[in-house]
């Protein structure tokens, strides 16, 4: 049998859609919420100090906090967008390799965490993106 373990994180963040055709297109932020899933099988070994655990809800906030402190009050920027050669020398300005969606940021602290097999990232109150391993 397995189980899943669930962790929540928020932080502040602003982005741009260098090619969006609505709103997205301007630069502003967001207040993100990341939702992170770790799934595995439950640890049965008698007085093991994660006995009765998949994995301890501290370890993977510490995991997940880890990645969101490169994120929390920064401004994501595609490397190609046509506002990079402006804005790069600012601080807080992170130029990554992606168009910064929901998707493409879900997909980014995935591929960050180890053995996490869900992220959901809360865009607004009522929007979100998910990604599964």
């Amino acid at each position: 049998m397995s189980a899943s373990v669930t962790v929540r994180v928020e932080w502040e963040m602003g982005h741009r859609l260098p090619h969006h055709e609505g709103a997205c297109r301007q630069l502003h932020g967001h207040r993100y919420v990341a939702e992170v899933t770790m799934r595995g099988e439950i640890n049965h070994e008698p007085m093991s100090p994660s006995e009765g655990m998949v994995i301890d809800f501290t370890d993977v906030k510490t995991l997940l906090k880890a990645e969101v402190l490169k994120l929390d009050h920064k401004f994501l920027l595609h490397r190609y967008d046509e506002l990079a050669g402006v804005l790069s020398g600012l601080p807080g300005v992170l130029l990554v390799d992606f168009v910064p969606t929901a998707e493409n940021i879900a997909t980014a602290l995935l591929n960050a965490l180890p053995d996490v097999s869900c992220v959901k990232l809360w865009e607004t109150a009522t929007s979100y993106a998910e990604v599964t391993i």
